[in-house]
């Protein structure tokens, strides 16, 4: 793998061997100069060799552990989605009729309604009955004119051409800026004949259309109109409200999202005097789809960490496990992210049954959620879910459900001698906290937060920025001469959690996977470089060889010849 960051850092080694400018002449004796040479220098390339296997490793741990922040990155982006209450709550709405439709949204209360409606909001629609129009085209007027209706009590004039048809005239009125989000033209036929028709934009009884100059069009009054639709409000109850008889809610549209929070009804029809039913209830089956992704994006982060640190069984036949890595990073990492799965939510407390206090839900597997233990499963070591359990826990208090895995600053106080005013988010560590305060002449004289000095303004407290509490705001409740204590617990659900330490663990500055991912890169330029040394003096070792033996081979050769001219001479002599 290059590394681009570190290039400017690492060295660009080209042979200088002159090895292959030299030819060796051979000796009778068989002698392969060459061959020692390239003995010698493999021999002598045990380190480069070491440090390119150190080299590959490096490169390999920096791509595994790029993946690994951006898998991190993204889980921390998908946690945030998911760390607030009102974000991990889904809902739904049942109706006992068609008479009207209703859109949930977030932040609406489970709860049970009913609903009369009396009439629809109308708009205004006026139709000239008494004046026929042959065709689209028929010209209806003669010279250049113009006309004026009123909308709401605002006049709107549009000019007219000489020779404009009843279609251009309707076609102008709904492309004019004037006219647009007010009044709209049509032609209406009858099966013989065409009518001009003017409605409103709106419905509600203000909205009400005024003929009041057509002398610009032949032949055609205000005369010929008639108020076929009447602009009017919608009238409805809700729960018995209004109590009489003949008094209602009224609504300028059938859009109604202001009679339940968070909660947009649409009327169809009108209903009886016992009207019709709309229950807003949570989607449990949605909320159970916000657990999975929960559960998968954590398992892929699992499972990743499993494969490149060798965690994996051996028999799961896993094909992605050839690179492993033996850091202790990484095994913080692991434990770190297994600690907060498997422990109890922050600021959460145990539920004691005898008693009724603390959370219902204050664990994982308290909902169904467990690690898969079994040696050998595909899913070893991972999240799974035990859905009649979940199912279950949702069913009793799908509220405690969602505070276990989206809790966000909630807080408890443990008795009413302390009350929380507020807390900030961000700023104010979930946890539990001791505080106590002392009241003397009436007044509190002092307090404290885990043993650390709060700051105090009459009958309220502050946690400073010297504790993990810092932004806490407290209201002492005591004003007999004393000394009051309480503990005092905020909560913060598993998204959340997950979602912070991701966010410490990828952190460019303090990271402890960036500061890897930079002690990697610094650890494959070293080695590089040393490569590069390595191939420096492997190349000079080779050029000195190679001049060496040459001259060796240079010098028996030498002697070869004067053996074999004494052995001529000799045997001449003979």
């Amino acid at each position: 793998m290059a590394i681009s960051s570190l290039s400017s850092d690492v060295l660009s080694y080209s042979s200088t061997s002159t090895s292959g400018a030299v030819n060796f002449q051979g000796l009778g004796n068989g002698t392969d100069f060459e061959q020692i040479i390239d003995v010698t220098i493999e021999a002598e390339s045990y380190k480069k060799e070491q440090y390119e296997n150190d080299l590959e490793y490096s490169e390999n741990a920096v791509e595994v552990l790029t993946t690994l922040d951006e898998e991190l990155i993204a889980l921390s982006v998908t946690m945030q989605g998911m760390d607030e209450v009102e974000e991990f709550y889904s809902y739904t709405g049942s109706i006992s009729g068609d008479e009207l439709s209703a859109i949930v949204e977030d932040g609406a209360e489970p709860s049970t309604h009913n609903v009369v409606i009396e009439q629809l909001a109308k708009r205004d629609t006026w139709v000239a009955e008494d004046y026929d129009i042959g065709s689209y085209d028929t010209e209806i007027c003669t010279a250049d004119s113009s006309i004026t209706l009123a909308y709401a009590g605002e006049d709107i004039t549009l000019d007219i051409s000489a020779g404009t048809t009843a279609e251009e005239l309707v076609s102008k009125i709904n492309s004019s800026s004037s006219f647009d989000d007010k009044v709209e033209a049509s032609l209406v036929f009858d099966g013989t004949n065409y009518h001009l028709s003017f409605s409103g934009a709106d419905t509600g009884a203000d909205n009400v259309i005024e003929i009041k100059d057509l002398s610009g069009l032949d032949s055609i009054a205000a005369a010929d109109f008639t108020n076929t639709q009447q602009a009017q409000n919608a009238y409805l109850k809700i729960d018995g409200y209004p109590s009489a008889v003949d008094e209602w809610l009224e609504r300028e549209s059938n859009t109604v999202d202001d009679l339940i929070s968070d909660v947009t009804l649409t009327l169809n029809s009108t209903t009886d005097e016992d009207g019709i039913e709309v229950g807003i209830s949570y989607d449990t089956e949605s909320m159970i789809e916000k657990v999975e992704t929960f559960i998968t994006e954590i398992n892929q982060i699992i499972y990743d960490i499993q494969s490149v640190t060798g965690r994996l069984d051996s028999s799961s036949n896993d094909e992605d496990t050839s690179f492993r890595m033996n850091d202790s990073t990484l095994d913080l990492l692991y434990n770190q992210l297994k600690s907060v799965l498997s422990s109890i939510g922050q600021g959460f407390q145990r539920y004691d049954s005898d008693t009724g206090t603390g959370d219902m839900y204050s664990s994982l597997s308290m909902v169904g959620i467990s690690t898969d233990s079994e040696q050998g499963s595909a899913t070893f070591g991972q999240l799974v879910i035990d859905y009649d359990e979940l199912n279950d826990a949702l069913t009793e208090s799908p509220e405690n459900v969602a505070e276990l895995f989206a809790a966000s600053g909630e807080a408890l106080s443990s008795n009413s001698s302390l009350e929380i005013i507020s807390s900030i988010s961000g700023l104010t560590n979930a946890g539990e906290y001791d505080v106590e305060y002392e009241v003397s002449g009436g007044v509190i004289v002092s307090a404290t937060i885990d043993g650390v000095d709060m700051l105090i303004d009459g009958n309220t407290m502050l946690a400073g920025s010297d504790s993990n509490a810092n932004g806490l705001y407290l209201d002492g409740t005591e004003s007999a001469d004393g000394v009051y204590s309480a503990t005092i617990s905020i909560k913060q659900g598993k998204a959340g959690e997950i979602a912070d330490l991701c966010s410490e663990l990828t952190d460019v500055e303090t990271g402890s996977i960036p500061l890897l991912i930079s002690s990697y890169e610094s650890s494959c330029t070293n080695f590089e470089n040393e490569i590069y040394d390595e191939s420096a003096r492997l190349d000079t070792l080779e050029t000195d060889l190679t001049r060496k033996y040459a001259a060796l081979d240079a010098m028996l050769s030498y002697y070869s010849n004067i053996e074999s001219q004494l052995d001529s001479s000799l045997a001449n002599l003979e």
